[in-house]
């Protein structure tokens, strides 16, 4: 009977600490988007990584390229 004890106090501590990761982690993430959807952090690096106006037109130029190629091979 002490080990069934035991065992429900040991699952108990764990939830416990489940719950309390999940909802810090929650609790985390929503900061963390509000902070995005009010534009409290800096994030330039990482919009300028996404939006990186070089690479969109490196990439564009490739693309009229290829379409040149295909055209022409037709």
């Amino acid at each position: 009977m002490t080990s069934g004890m035991e065992t429900r106090a040991s699952q108990r501590k764990y939830n416990n600490v489940t719950l309390r990761t999940l909802t810090a982690y929650q609790l985390m993430s929503q900061r963390e988007s509000m902070c995005e959807l009010f534009q409290l952090v800096d994030d330039t690096e990482r919009h300028n990584s996404i939006v990186d106006i070089e690479r969109q037109k490196r990439i564009l130029e490739d693309m009229k390229k290829q379409v040149e190629r295909l055209k022409d091979s037709c």
